[in-house]
């Protein structure tokens, strides 16, 4: 097996490194949160001297200023005009009540209520027309003349209270009455406020004020313990740097420390252990944002929600066991472990870089154990539960047994703390749900966007395993000696995988498509000749190798233009690997005995895989096996050690990670299935005459009884067929 180009690994650890450093930066959304209100737990000092225009008391001296200012009144002509016409109205609607033949006084009393007092209803009703008219030519002229004037807008009251002395002594007592009931109701302010100028003088004043400074020196007390934090406290404290965001090289040095260990873990893993997957920079990459993403989302959640003095576990609903879940269904158990326990110390370091908060509240140090367990330990429970997870109901159980083991850890340290409360349990179980159930659903959903960069999903395989698959389908109509020599292999090949920890899904889906590419020509193949004539025997052996080689370049066709994914494709050419096509070979070889090989073999590559290894040799097996006339458990047995000899001395396993354990474990398998599948049967004797009596007894008159193959054993109602 070729191991990862180094330089490809270097640039992945250095990805990584940089990318952890800032997702841990020493910025924090939440740095020292102080509101007004707060009670200081201890005394706070100045670090430093500082002299500075404070914004707060500038701006509350101002809006003094401007307070004072009053308002800016203009003259509104059109409220005279507006209130002349309103008086029209009523006098008119007096006139009309009072010549009404159809009301009775009561009425009419009642409808002018609308516009004068009880009182003046009397007076009006009681006058003649001619002093009526006097009255309200009277009340024309008194309101003309008062809202001639200006009236403030707190000056109504002043204006109505001098009506009398405008009424002219030609009227009565009782008149003159009624004239002012009439007139008082209309008497509003003609001066309005003139917003533009108003806000023009307040600014003016605003401007005229001095910024107001204040002074603090180095170890000067701002406020005391126990005392409550105001507005002017906090702005001091801003102005000292107390709660101004700063990164400080101490904090910045500790968090590319801790990134670039981290970096170097994961890449020296990825160089040892090479995984199939992780053969590229764009998936390399994928990785980094897998590891990265989550822990920048941690630390900045959690410097919102930490401390949790009020104990609602709010840390803990994040769904970070996604990201090595996610690892562990794509890529690999081992992977996936390792970086769900650095990113829990990646996490847990965050908590532990949160700023200092104890001005008015304190981290506790459980704070950060229980972020490292919660999240380490329900990250490894999550892997076991995905790993090659197959269909997607076993996400929803991973995510089940996420927040069961969120849950429990929990639990377990609530037992431990002297503050515990019962309600806390209703807190933590909220959490295990989210972060359980949400961990099992973006695993789920991250397949689809993993997709998109080629990476081969479990998912995609269950999918290209059923039999009804377009290609699959294919290959059974145009090839269906090819397609049940593909199942057989399967089933030889992938019970071999699970026992050697190989990928069995993905061995099982490889052999079904290795040999597609025979559909283009299925009768150049033994298998799917069916006792015909076989076009080879007309050819020259160099031309047969070649057109049986040509299956692998129509098998990549295929598989590019069906989408097979690209682990799927490495099985078409790597089954063969450069192997010699060796009947055609041979045949060549009596006519010239210094032929060229290089004619006569396979394009390659040889195996990269064990999963590709393993159908290689599951291939050979098959294939020599069926061809044997001797298939007995003796013979099985020196055919499977052959086959695996053979392709050892042609170096075809060279490049691929099978051990020589693995391989004795794959010959054993094979044995055993191989066993299984050509076992002995026993020879059924003829059937009896009365056996054959009573199956034509079973037919109606007239319908032939179906006649039985001659290769097949006559029914018998004896003992099962072995």
């Amino acid at each position: 097996m070729k191991s990862l180009n180094p330089p490809l690994v270097l640039f992945f650890g250095l990805a990584l490194a940089v990318a952890l450093v800032l997702a841990l930066f020493p910025f924090f959304p939440r740095q020292l949160q102080v509101g007004a209100g707060d009670i200081a737990s201890q005394d706070i000092r100045s670090p430093r001297d500082r002299s500075f225009e404070s914004a707060l008391l500038t701006e509350q001296a101002r809006e003094a200023a401007a307070d004072v200012v009053p308002d800016a009144l203009v003259f509104d002509a059109n409220v005279r005009s507006d209130q002349l016409a309103t008086l029209g109205a009523n006098t008119a609607l007096v006139t009309q009540v009072r010549e009404s033949d159809v009301l009775d006084d009561a009425t009419k009393r009642a409808r002018l209520l609308s516009v004068m007092s009880r009182a003046g209803a009397d007076t009006a009703l009681a006058l003649s027309a001619e002093r009526w008219e006097r009255v309200a030519l009277e009340t024309e002229q008194v309101l003309d003349v008062a809202l001639s004037q200006s009236i403030a807008p707190d000056g109504a009251q002043a204006a109505q209270d001098e009506l009398f002395q405008q009424i002219s002594l030609d009227l009565s007592a009782d008149e003159a009455d009624l004239a002012v009931d009439i007139v008082r109701r209309l008497i509003v302010p003609t001066l309005v406020l003139d917003q533009d100028a108003t806000e023009a003088a307040r600014e003016v004043a605003r401007l005229n004020v001095e910024p107001v400074r204040q002074s603090i020196a180095k170890g000067q007390r701002i406020v005391e313990a126990g005392q409550q934090i105001d507005a002017t406290t906090i702005e001091v404290l801003e102005q000292v740097g107390l709660l101004t965001p700063r990164v400080q090289w101490e904090n910045l040095a500790a968090v590319v420390v801790m990134a670039v260990l981290v970096a170097g873990i994961v890449a020296l893993y990825v160089s040892l252990y090479r995984i199939e997957a992780l053969d590229s920079l764009g998936r390399l990459l994928m990785l980094t944002a897998i590891i990265a993403g989550p822990v920048l989302v941690a630390k900045l959640y959690f410097s919102v929600v930490l401390p949790d003095d009020n104990s609602r576990f709010l840390a803990y609903f994040l769904p970070l066991a996604a990201a090595p879940m996610l690892v562990a269904a794509l890529l690999e158990t081992r992977l996936a472990i390792v970086i769900g326990l650095l990113q829990a110390t990646l996490m847990m370091f965050a908590v532990v870089s949160l700023p200092d908060l104890s001005l008015v509240e304190t981290i506790q140090p459980v704070d950060a154990g229980r972020v490292l367990l919660v999240y380490g330990l329900s990250s490894v429970v999550g892997v076991f539960a995905v790993h090659r997870a197959e269909r997607l109901n076993q996400y929803v159980v991973g995510g089940v047994l996420v927040g069961a083991a969120a849950f429990a850890v929990l639990f377990a340290l609530w037992l431990i703390d002297p503050e515990r409360g019962a309600f806390d349990t209703v807190w933590m179980t909220a959490a295990a749900l989210v972060s359980g159930l949400g961990s099992g659903l973006l695993t789920a959903g991250g397949f689809i966007a993993v997709g998109l960069l080629g990476v081969t999903t479990r998912v995609q395989l269950m999918e290209l395993s059923q039999l009804n698959a377009p290609l699959l389908r294919r290959l059974q109509d145009d090839a269906p000696g090819t397609f049940h020599h593909s199942i057989i292999v399967a089933n030889l090949a992938e019970r071999a995988a699970d026992q050697v920890g190989a990928d069995a899904l993905l061995v099982r889906v490889g052999c079904y498509y290795h040999d597609v590419g025979k559909v283009v020509q299925p009768g150049f193949y033994i298998e799917n000749q069916m006792g015909g004539d076989n076009p080879h025997d007309d050819m020259e052996p160099q031309a047969s190798a070649r057109v049986i080689s040509q299956h692998v370049r129509a098998g990549m066709e295929l598989a590019r233009r069906y989408g097979l994914p690209p682990r799927v494709q490495d099985f078409i050419p790597e089954h063969h690997g450069t192997r010699l096509i060796a009947y055609f070979y041979r045949v060549a070889s009596q006519r010239d005995a210094n032929v060229d090989q290089s004619l006569f073999r396979y394009p390659g590559p040889k195996p990269q895989s064990r999963e590709t290894a393993i159908v290689m040799l599951a291939d050979s097996t098959e294939a020599m096996v069926r061809a044997s006339d001797d298939r007995s458990t003796e013979r099985i047995d020196v055919l499977v050690e052959e086959v695996i000899a053979e392709r050892l001395a042609e170096g075809e396993l060279e490049e691929c990670d099978l051990t020589l354990r693995n391989i004795r474990t794959i010959a054993a398998s094979f044995k055993q299935t191989l066993r299984g599948v050509y076992h002995p049967r026993i020879a059924y004797p003829e059937a009896t005459e009365r056996e054959r009596r009573a199956l034509i007894g079973r037919f109606r008159p007239g319908r032939r009884a179906p006649q039985r193959p001659p290769e097949a054993p006559a029914p018998s109602r004896g003992r099962p067929s072995t």
